[in-house]
């Protein structure tokens, strides 16, 4: 009786040890999940004045951040190469509906990093974008806002002053969010 009872508890031993384990794992996994919204990055531009810059879209007009002044401006550096970006462009056009829908005073402009010119105007095309979109020659705009790597968003509030700078694929809440609470701040 004794060996038929040590064969059915080892069995159960192992049955709660691997559940512990099993659990122990689930643990670690939630723990350190990835954050499903950009990180917000604590940027030596916040509170200052935004970089100005003046360029053409890809289209050949021209564009610059001045002319978005007074309204909170969401400047979005991408590439279409860029898999977060590729993830994060359609949420972009969802916040631009949300935010007119919601009588929010906000402009987007998107600026192209690090990618040809060809490229970017197809995913602009393939994506459907309908706001300008900067083409940044030498890179000069991005190294003006410490851009590293896309997807990175600077938001600018309606004084031309640096709210926020999200590393990451921006949500459409996430943005709702800092652009209401600017436009609140505006009026």
């Amino acid at each position: 009786m004794t060996n038929g009872t040590r064969r059915v508890a080892h069995p159960i031993r192992w049955l709660a040890g691997g559940l512990a384990i099993l659990t122990c794992a689930f643990a670690v996994v939630a723990a350190t999940r990835p954050n499903f919204e950009a990180s917000v990055e604590e940027s030596p531009l916040i509170g200052k004045t935004a970089p100005a810059f003046a360029t053409t879209t890809l289209d050949g007009a021209p564009v610059s951040l001045s002319e978005h002044l007074h309204r909170t401006v969401i400047v979005n550096f991408f590439a279409s190469w860029c898999g977060p970006c590729q993830k994060e462009a359609p949420d972009l056009v969802t916040f631009q509906y949300e935010a007119k829908a919601a009588g929010l005073s906000v402009d987007l402009l998107s600026v192209v990093f690090n990618d040809s010119n060809a490229a970017a105007k197809q995913f602009v095309q393939t994506v459907g974008l309908t706001w300008p979109v900067a083409v940044d020659p030498g890179g000069r705009i991005a190294a003006s806002y410490g851009v590293t790597s896309p997807p990175t968003t600077v938001v600018i509030d309606p004084t031309g002053k640096v709210a926020e700078v999200l590393l990451g694929p921006s949500t459409p809440a996430q943005l709702l969010r800092i652009a209401t609470q600017l436009d609140a701040a505006a009026r």
